[in-house]
């Protein structure tokens, strides 16, 4: 097996001169750099990271924080999107990702303190916002460096990357109205998330102005809870002319609640949802939607949690990634 002193041999240089070559120090020459390389390869030396990391303290890795790790989560395609735009970023800066798996709170704490005390990360970045947040709470605790996909709370001196959620849904709901809508439904996502706070402030401020009356319900990803709600609503002769999601996933929800119900999109009722995807543009019928942009949410977030652990100069705090509607035969004009 080929060890660091079987390089520096080769490369008539000192074992610590190797290592600083693998850590990337600059201090080292480049020729220096290049010949020990070329042994390396030469040789087929691959570096024990893991060893490395416990010397250095500088694992090359960021770590991702998700608000939950079930299945439904995992196959969230703005968690995929977001993921893929992190990985892309880490990728291009030579560094590593490692993401919380954990379906409940305690055990995602859980993996964080792992991860922390064996310095298996560099830096985190949360996929949420949400106050009063343990998890955060531990990582300040810690000074461990991390950015947040998603709004400030209490004007804290840490990175969020995120849309104006409120305008977004502002300029969808007046949309909407324009359309010639009257009777809306916002169906949210359960939990105290900023960007579903975001999402609804946004739609009550802009029926406000239009004298309109807000409809909001709260729900898990619960299909039957939906289906119950929804059978309910016809039994009033309450259903609204429109459905706004918070997010895919509850809306692919409510387009299979109301396929069971035998209630058509657009004739009997529309449809609209935040965060577009190949799932909403190739749903049945396609859906009009907010497209958060979050590849480059995540890509972002990515370029930001790097400059932190490298101790770069960042010139914002608060990053926003613009939105547009996607208009599509989910909703026509009345």
């Amino acid at each position: 097996m080929v060890t660091i002193k079987d390089i520096a041999n080769a490369a008539n240089v000192s074992p610590s001169t190797v290592s600083r070559v693998i850590s990337g120090n600059s201090r080292i020459s480049v020729a220096t750099q290049e010949k020990v390389k070329k042994i390396m390869a030469d040789f087929n030396y691959q570096p024990n990271h893991a060893a490395r990391t416990l010397i250095t303290k500088k694992s090359k890795t960021i770590g991702i924080i998700q608000k939950q790790g079930d299945k439904a989560t995992r196959q969230n395609p703005f968690i995929i999107e977001v993921l893929s735009g992190v990985y892309i970023e880490c990728k291009y800066h030579d560094y590593a990702t490692i993401s919380t798996t954990g379906e409940q709170t305690s055990e995602i704490i859980a993996e964080v303190k792992h991860l922390i005390q064996s310095h298996a990360v560099e830096g985190f970045i949360l996929l949420y916002s949400k106050e009063n947040d343990e998890i955060a709470n531990l990582l300040k605790q810690h000074a461990i460096p991390y950015v947040v996909i998603g709004k400030p709370i209490n004007n804290e001196n840490v990175v969020h990357i995120d849309n104006d959620n409120i305008l977004a849904s502002q300029l969808l709901t007046r949309y909407l109205i324009d359309l010639g809508h009257k009777t809306f439904l916002f169906l949210a996502e359960m939990g105290d998330y900023e960007v579903v706070k975001d999402r609804i402030k946004g739609y009550k401020q802009t029926l406000k102005v239009a004298n309109l009356k807000p409809s909001i319900m709260f729900t898990d990803l619960s299909r039957q809870q939906i289906i119950n709600h929804l059978k309910a609503l016809v039994t009033e002769n309450a259903l609204p002319t429109i459905i706004i999601t918070s997010d895919t996933m509850l809306n692919q929800l409510v387009l299979s609640a109301l396929y069971e119900l035998n209630i058509t999109i657009p004739e009997d009722i529309q449809t609209a949802t935040f965060n577009d995807s190949y799932i909403s543009a190739y749903a049945a019928p396609p859906q009009t939607a907010v497209d958060i942009q979050p590849q480059l949410l995540g890509k972002a977030a990515g370029e930001s949690i790097i400059k932190l652990v490298k101790d770069s100069h960042i010139e914002y705090m608060n990053k926003i990634i613009p939105t547009h509607i996607i208009n599509r035969c989910s909703t026509k004009k009345f």
